[in-house]
């Protein structure tokens, strides 16, 4: 069924079920965690857009890592490997949001990562910002070329205030106006959420008139 509707949600869904039934202590099943794991690799090179493999590879992770008995080396590696993999896919669809919930993925591993199962769980707070520094130049580069992609200018302004919260500071001044900026690109780029960006410029004091604002800063 794959084969010929690859991103059909109601197949991945049975996919998931039948392998668990496969591993089940019942069926005196082995993990099939690597070959799923290998199996969303074929996919996303067949299709980038499929966001049914994405999705199933980033619930595959933690047990893949477990099972593999992977250490931080390992695992850095892993991450490494993984954010340039999707940086590499987003300069061929910076549209697509099916790679942006991936990147998110990664990136709240690293923001947030008491939220979720975390892919290396021994960085220090330098060392994810040192990774989220990075993911934003990296995004900001590809700003140049597409400064018209809705997603581009969205992720910006949630790693830069992610950025923020693991340094648990305001934004800097430079911050700050990007982060203006970008909220006023995204108000022309997508008015269908005027509402959102209208509150998230108050709640952060986004605004020129308001140079010293608070609202969520306070």
């Amino acid at each position: 069924m794959l084969s010929m509707d690859r991103r059909n949600f109601h197949a991945w869904g049975y996919r998931r079920h039948v392998v668990s039934q496969l591993e089940s202590r019942e069926l005196g099943g082995d993990s099939l965690v690597e070959s799923e794991f290998a199996y969303t690799d074929r996919m996303i090179r067949a299709d980038l857009s499929n966001f049914s493999a994405w999705h199933s590879r980033s619930t595959l992770i933690p047990r893949l890592l477990d099972e593999r008995g992977a250490g931080e080396e390992e695992r850095r590696a892993f991450l490494d490997a993984e954010l340039t993999q999707i940086r590499e896919a987003l300069n061929v669809g910076p549209d697509d949001q099916s790679l942006w919930y991936y990147h998110q993925f990664l990136v709240d591993n690293l923001v947030s990562p008491v939220r979720r199962p975390t892919i290396v769980p021994t960085l220090t707070v330098d060392q994810r910002v040192d990774y989220l520094l990075k993911e934003i130049t990296e995004i900001k580069d590809l700003l140049e070329d597409y400064e018209d992609v809705k997603l581009i200018h969205e992720a910006l302004l949630e790693y830069t205030l992610g950025l923020c919260q693991l340094e648990k500071r305001k934004p800097l001044e430079h911050e700050r106006q990007d982060l203006i900026s970008w909220v006023k690109k995204l108000k022309e780029l997508d008015p269908m959420r005027m509402g959102r960006w209208v509150d998230l410029e108050r709640d952060y004091g986004l605004t020129e008139l308001l140079p010293g604002g608070g609202g969520g800063w306070l």
